[in-house]
C-alpha cells in the first residue's frame, strides 16, 4: 500500500514538472440576491434607506432599472456599493414603486423599492413663496420657478421652527382655527380688550392676523390646507389693531397695550420673535415716539438670557399712493399714465423711511416681492429695508400667498358671497369647502410673516444666536434678485442743460462686500442658506454699541434749486467700528419737501440714497401757516435709517447731501377731493444733521 501510495506521488510530481495538468479550479460566481424593501415619508421630508442585497462573493453594484419609474419625487443612489440612497417628494400623498437591480458584473438580481407618501399638506403644492414651481395659486397668471424663499432642504433636514415662540402682533388670531391650533401656546395669546386669553378677533370679517399666523406657522403633515414657513412654531396672538364694538375701549393702540404685545410684560415676554404687519403714513416728517423705543431698544437687546428678541415690521404698501386721515394721497399724475409709464417719475410716493417706526434700528423691516421675482406692485421700499421676502399681488391676476382664513364660509375673507372672485373662494373648490383658506393674502403684510418664519428657523437650528447674529445671517444668506436692474432716474433741470440724477441706484457693492439695493435691501431671505449658516455660525459680533449723536447745527447752508450739486456737510468720525446700521437726523427748512432726496456716504465711498424725491411728504400743500401747530416748514431733526454701510467702518468723513431736484411745478391728488398744487421753494436750507452708528469694535489681533 506504502509502495503504491510513493508510486503515485512520483507519478504526479513527474507529471506536474512536464506542466502537463496544472490549472487552478474554476471559481464558482453565485448569483446575487435581492429582497424587496419599503418606508414610509412624508411629504418634503428627506428619506434615507437602504436597498437590500448580497452576494456570496462581493463586490455587487446597485442601480435602478428604470430612472423613469420615479414619478412622484427625487430619488438618488448615494453609495453604488452598499444600496444606501435618499428621497424626497412634495407630492402629498400616493405610492411610489420603483425597480432596483443588484448586480456583481455577471449576474444580476432584481427587486422592488415601495415608498409611502403620507402625512402632507394639500395646500402645500400652491404655496409658491415656500416652493415656486412656476404654479398660479388660483390666479389668472403663473410666477416663475425658483423665485422663493428656498425653505426645502432646512424643512427636510428637520429644522420647522421647533422650540420658538412668535407673537403675532394684528387685530387678532383665530387660535380655534384647526391648521394653527396645534402650533397655538395654550394659554399663552392675550385679549387686550376684554383681558382673556382667546384674541380671536370680534368683528367676523377680520382675518389679517390669522392669516398672518398661517404664513409663519401652519401646522405641517397633518393632512390639511398648507403649511407655514415654520411649520412647528409656537404663536402667542395680540389684538393690538382691534377695536371694541361695545365702544367701551375707545382705542386698543395705547402704550400700555404696546408694551404687554410687544415684550415688556409677562403676556408676551417668552416671545422671541415679534411679527408686526402694520404701520402707518403720514404726509409730513416727524420724530420718533420715545417710549416705544424704549421697549424696542430693552427687548431687541436684554430678553431671551441676553440674547435678544427680533422685531419684524412690513415696510408699507404706498409705493403708488397711501391712505391718512381718511383721504387717499397720490400724486397728481396717478391718473394720467397708462401702458408701460409709470406714474411719480417710477419713485416711491411712500418711502418707508417716512415712517418713523421704519427708521428704528431694532425693527428689521421687510418689502415685498411677487411670483415673479420682483418688487411687489405696492410695496414701499427705502434705505431702511433689510430684507425682501414673499408678499405676492392681489391674488386675480398674479399670485398672492394661500394661507389660513376665518374658518368657515361666514367668517373671514373667503366667504360665501365672495363668489366667483377667485377659483378658491367661496366655498366650491375642493380644497377649501369650508372656507378655512384664502388665495389672496399679499402685501409686506405677507412678507413680513415669511421672514418672522424663517427668523424663527434660524432661531430653531441654533438656539444659542444673538438678535444681531440672526440678522448677520439674513444680510449674508440672502439672495440678490435681479442683479441687473437698472436705476431709478429722474431729470434735473430742463432743456439741453438738464442731467439724470441717480435716484434709486441699482445694486451696490459696499466696502465691506455686501450687496444692498433700496428695494430689496441685502435681497429676499433664503431660509435654507440660512439655516445652513446658523448650524456652522462661527462669526463674532462682540459686544453692541450705540454711539451718542455726532452733530452739525447752525449750518445755514444754501440748497440750490434744481441742481445735483446740493447742499452738502461732513463730519468726522475719529472711532474705527464695524458698522451694523447709521442713523441720521436731518433739519432743513423747504416749503416744497418732495423735490428733496437725502443722500449719505460713508468714508468708503458708499453712496446712500435715505430719502428720494418726489416722495408724499405734500402735507405742505394743505397745511394752514398762519397756524403755528399746523406750518410744517420742512425737516425738523427727521430720523432716517440706512442699511447700505453693513459691515463698513465708522472711521473718516461722513458726507450728508441734500438735493433739490425740482424747479418746475408739482400737484398731488387729496382723493377724492382735489388736485393739490404746491409752489416752487428756492430758498431752502439745510439748517444742521446729526448722524450715530449701531455696531462693534474691529477685532484685535490675538
Amino acid at each position: 500500500m506504502r509502495k503504491s501510495l510513493i508510486a503515485l506521488s512520483v507519478t504526479a510530481a513527474i507529471l506536474a514538472g512536464c506542466g502537463s495538468d496544472n490549472k487552478t479550479p474554476e471559481t464558482v460566481n453565485t448569483p446575487p440576491q435581492s429582497t424587496d424593501v419599503a418606508y414610509d415619508v412624508a411629504q418634503s421630508m428627506d428619506l434615507s434607506g437602504q436597498l437590500e442585497g448580497s452576494d456570496a462573493e462581493g463586490g455587487l453594484s446597485f442601480s435602478l432599472v428604470d430612472p423613469a419609474d420615479v414619478k412622484l419625487g427625487t430619488l438618488t443612489i448615494t453609495n453604488p456599493s452598499s444600496g444606501a440612497f435618499t428621497y424626497r417628494s412634495d407630492a402629498m400623498e400616493g405610492t411610489e414603486v420603483v425597480r432596483f437591480k443588484v448586480s456583481d458584473g455577471q449576474y444580476e438580481s432584481i427587486s422592488t423599492l415601495t415608498i409611502n407618501i403620507t402625512g402632507g399638506d394639500p395646500l402645500y403644492a400652491y404655496q409658491w413663496h415656500l416652493k415656486n414651481n412656476g404654479q398660479n395659486a388660483f390666479a389668472a397668471n403663473r410666477g416663475i420657478a425658483g423665485e422663493d424663499i428656498n425653505v426645502a432642504d432646512a424643512i427636510a433636514s428637520g429644522v420647522k421652527g421647533q422650540g420658538v415662540v412668535v407673537a403675532v402682533v394684528d387685530d387678532g388670531v383665530e387660535i380655534s382655527h384647526p391648521d394653527l391650533a396645534p402650533n397655538i401656546v395654550s394659554g399663552g395669546s392675550y385679549n387686550l380688550i376684554t383681558g382673556t386669553v382667546d384674541p380671536t378677533p370680534f368683528s367676523d370679517g377680520a382675518a389679517h392676523g390669522t392669516a398672518v399666523s398661517g404664513i409663519i406657522a401652519a401646522a405641517g403633515w397633518n393632512g390639511i390646507g398648507g403649511r407655514g414657513v415654520a411649520p412647528e412654531a409656537k404663536v402667542i396672538g395680540f389684538n393690538f389693531l382691534d377695536s371694541d364694538p361695545t365702544g367701551a375701549v375707545s382705542s386698543v393702540q395705547t402704550f400700555e397695550n404696546f408694551a404687554k404685545s410687544h415684550g415688556a410684560s409677562a403676556y408676551s415676554d417668552y416671545a422671541r420673535v415679534f411679527n408686526q404687519s402694520y404701520g402707518y403714513n403720514v404726509p409730513f416728517p416727524h420724530t420718533f415716539d420715545e417710549d416705544e423705543n424704549e421697549v424696542y431698544a430693552d427687548i431687541a437687546q436684554n430678553s431671551a438670557d441676553g440674547k435678544g428678541s427680533i422685531f419684524v415690521k412690513s415696510a408699507g404698501n404706498g409705493y403708488n399712493y397711501y391712505s391718512w386721515s381718511g383721504y387717499y394721497w397720490l400724486p397728481g399724475d396717478y391718473f394720467d399714465v397708462s401702458g408701460n409709464e409709470k406714474a411719480n417719475l417710477g419713485l416711491p410716493f411712500h418711502n418707508a423711511n417716512m415712517s418713523t417706526d421704519n427708521a428704528n434700528v431694532f425693527n428689521l423691516v421687510v418689502s415685498a416681492v411677487n411670483a415673479k421675482g420682483e418688487l411687489s406692485s405696492y410695496s414701499s421700499v427705502g434705505s431702511n429695508v433689510f430684507v425682501t421676502a414673499p408678499g405676492g399681488e392681489y391674488g386675480d391676476d398674479d399670485p398672492a400667498i394661500v394661507t389660513t382664513d376665518r374658518a368657515g364660509c361666514d367668517k373671514g375673507w373667503t366667504v360665501t358671497d365672495d363668489r366667483p372672485a377667485t377659483p378658491f373662494a367661496g366655498g366650491q373648490h375642493p380644497l377649501n369647502l369650508t372656507c378655512d383658506y384664502t388665495s389672496e393674502m399679499n402685501g409686506t403684510s405677507s412678507a413680513a410673516p415669511n421672514t418672522s418664519g424663517a427668523v424663527a428657523m434660524i432661531m430653531s437650528a441654533n438656539p444659542s444666536l444673538s438678535w444681531r447674529d440672526v440678522r448677520y445671517i439674513l444680510a449674508s444668506t440672502a439672495t440678490e434678485i435681479q442683479p441687473d436692474i437698472a436705476p431709478v432716474e429722474v431729470p434735473v433741470g430742463s432743456g439741453d442743460s438738464a442731467v439724470e440724477y441717480d435716484a434709486i441706484p441699482s445694486w451696490i457693492k459696499n466696502a465691506a462686500g455686501f450687496h444692498f439695493h433700496n428695494f430689496y435691501g441685502f435681497g429676499r431671505v433664503d431660509v435654507s442658506a440660512a439655516v445652513a449658516a446658523a448650524k456652522n455660525y462661527t462669526q463674532d459680533l462682540g459686544s453692541y454699541i450705540i454711539t451718542d449723536w455726532q452733530s452739525h447745527e447752525n449750518l445755514e447752508k444754501s440748497i440750490p434749486d434744481a441742481s445735483v450739486s446740493g447742499a452738502s456737510d461732513g463730519i468726522e468720525i475719529a472711532d474705527d467700528m464695524v458698522i451694523e446700521a447709521v442713523q441720521i437726523e436731518v433739519s432743513a427748512d423747504h416749503l416744497r419737501l418732495p423735490d428733496l432726496a437725502v443722500e449719505l456716504i460713508s468714508p468708503s465711498g458708499t453712496r446712500s440714497v435715505v430719502m428720494t424725491p418726489y416722495n408724499g411728504m405734500v402735507y405742505q400743500g394743505v397745511m394752514d401757516p398762519s397756524d403755528p401747530t399746523d406750518y410744517v416748514p420742512g425737516f425738523e431733526n427727521t430720523p432716517m435709517l440706512s442699511n447700505a454701510f453693513y459691515g463698513e467702518s465708522t472711521k473718516g468723513t461722513w458726507t450728508l447731501k441734500v438735493i433739490d431736484v425740482n424747479s418746475g411745478d408739482y400737484s398731488f391728488i387729496l382723493y377724492p377731493v382735489q388736485y393739490v398744487d404746491i409752489p416752487n421753494e428756492s430758498q431752502g436750507v439745510l439748517k444742521g444733521w446729526s448722524i450715530r452708528f449701531h455696531g462693534h469694535k474691529v477685532a484685535s489681533a490675538s
